[in-house]
């Protein structure tokens, strides 16, 4: 029995020791853990979607596998009901545009009528006020004499026209004449005495004045001719309000032109491109088929690789953003360059897996994404190991 006993006790021994061993030197695998960091490689994928169109799907211009660059074509859509919404809007603007000049020529017509109806009425005031001050003023002094002067000789007239009826009335009782020059000068006579008593009846009528119905009458003349003028000023503001419509005309073309726009950028978008460069893994839709609005309809894998590390928080110090990072791909057995992207606290379970490896549950985990610039050789899915203690400072 004790023979059995020595044995196993060298064998404890044996295994302590080296245990002692492992931890002086750092090989434990607690230790290992926080020195050794293996990840995997990913690159980004993107999932490329028409933005806010879609449609029947007339041509796929990649295949899977294939290595595109940015601004690479994909994929376009059917473009008739776009092409015909972008004619029809046009034609409306060339509409738009005729009746823009057509309110205009008819604004400029309008104030040029207005301008000659202004001038007129401005003329028929200014002769009614006249007419209105000549008959509230009386008649001048030397229209009054011209007048006593035209009587006079209105009366000298009939005076010498009736010797001239007496001496051929007494020819045509004697039978010299004939009953046609009787007529003659008897109409003559009339017309004399008519002139005259015209002649009398105006010098009385300036000698006595105007009269309160005269004066009336001339001030109603002057307030119609000023209410013509005050018309034409209105049609003036009716007019010049019509050039509203001009301005409201070319608002609407502004926001058809906005229209247009809009329909042009939605067929630009018909034409999905590349939006980064990459590898086409997969084509969702085939030709003739319709992609709705928003859905993926090509993934692209992008040229960035990058692996994920978690750090504990004893060990962040050692790395930084932009700092470079040299890593072992296993499959390849050859080291490459990265870049740290950035550092952000890790997912619970991964602070819970590093505690545990750890054997501590109070130690906190931070996740650490680093860049590799892709290369042939280099596939996503291949394990890369980081030594801590060879990261550079």
């Amino acid at each position: 029995m004790k023979k059995r006993i020595i044995p196993l006790l060298l064998v404890i021994a044996a295994l302590g020791t080296g245990g002692t061993l492992m931890v002086m030197q750092g090989k434990d695998a607690v230790t290992m853990a926080a020195v050794e960091k293996s990840s995997i490689l990913t690159a980004d994928t993107v999932n490329v979607s028409f933005q806010g169109v879609g449609g029947k799907v007339t041509a796929i211009h990649v295949t899977e596998e294939q290595q595109v660059k940015k601004g690479d074509i994909l994929m376009t859509l059917d473009p008739t009901d776009l092409d015909l919404q972008i004619a029809k809007l046009k034609t409306d603007i060339l509409q738009q545009d005729v009746k823009i000049r057509q309110t205009k020529d008819a604004v400029q017509i309008g104030l040029s009528k207005v301008a000659t109806q202004e001038q007129q009425a401005q003329l028929g005031v200014l002769a009614a006020q006249t007419a209105e001050s000549l008959v509230n003023q009386g008649v001048r002094t030397e229209d009054l004499e011209r007048q006593k002067l035209a009587v006079e000789a209105s009366r000298q007239a009939l005076e010498l026209t009736q010797t001239t009826y007496d001496r051929t009335k007494a020819l045509f009782d004697s039978g010299a004449v004939s009953q046609a020059s009787l007529d003659t000068v008897t109409n003559q006579l009339e017309a004399a005495k008519n002139g005259l008593s015209q002649q009398q009846a105006l010098l009385h009528k300036m000698q006595a004045g105007a009269t309160a119905q005269e004066r009336q009458q001339a001030q109603i003349q002057t307030e119609k001719a000023k209410t013509t003028m005050t018309q034409t000023t209105q049609a003036r503001q009716d007019v010049e309000n019509s050039a509203y419509n001009v301005e409201l005309l070319q608002k609407q073309k502004d926001s058809m032109q906005v229209q247009l726009q809009t329909l042009e950028v939605q067929k630009q978008r018909l034409v999905l491109k590349a939006p980064s460069d990459g590898k086409v893994t997969r084509i969702m839709p085939k030709v003739g088929e319709n992609a709705a609005v928003g859905a993926p309809v090509v993934m692209l894998e992008s040229n960035q690789l990058y692996y994920n590390i978690y750090i504990e928080e004893t060990q962040i110090g050692k790395v930084k953003p932009k700092q470079s990072v040299s890593g072992h791909v296993v499959a390849l057995n050859k080291e490459i360059g990265g870049k740290v992207r950035y550092i952000s606290a890790a997912p619970q379970y991964a602070t819970m897996k590093m505690s545990r490896e750890k054997g501590q549950a109070d130690v906190s985990a931070f996740l650490v994404r680093i860049d590799v610039e892709r290369t042939p050789e280099l596939l996503p899915g291949m394990t890369v190991e980081v030594k801590m203690d060879e990261t550079a400072d």
